[in-house]
């Protein structure tokens, strides 16, 4: 069963906006999800100075192995983001239109 993480984040920086964050998650985040077993990791614009970052993973003993690492990239994020991190949720997928 495929195990999903959401973070939402606000941003704080002046100068960033959200295509800045979008050149960072494809040029760093996501691929170091991706590296630490990630199957896809989305970008979601959800208001005027928030967004969402949903990443699938196999299962969840993928994502509990990499979670350090996740941690940091969390950390790395927030500053690179210009944005910080107000909440992240977890859990088991149990249902999906692929389904």
């Amino acid at each position: 069963m495929s195990f999903v993480s959401i973070t939402t984040w606000r941003m704080v920086g002046e100068a960033e906006n959200l295509e800045h964050v979008k050149q960072l998650m494809l040029r760093k985040y996501f691929p170091g999800l991706i590296a630490l077993g990630a199957e896809r990791s989305m970008l979601v614009d959800t208001e005027l100075d928030r967004f969402a970052v949903v990443t699938v993973y196999p299962n969840r003993s993928v994502r509990d192995e990499a979670l350090a690492s996740i941690s940091a990239l969390r950390g790395e994020g927030e500053e690179e983001f210009g944005a910080e991190l107000m909440d992240a949720y977890a859990g088991d997928m149990v249902a999906s239109s692929e389904d």
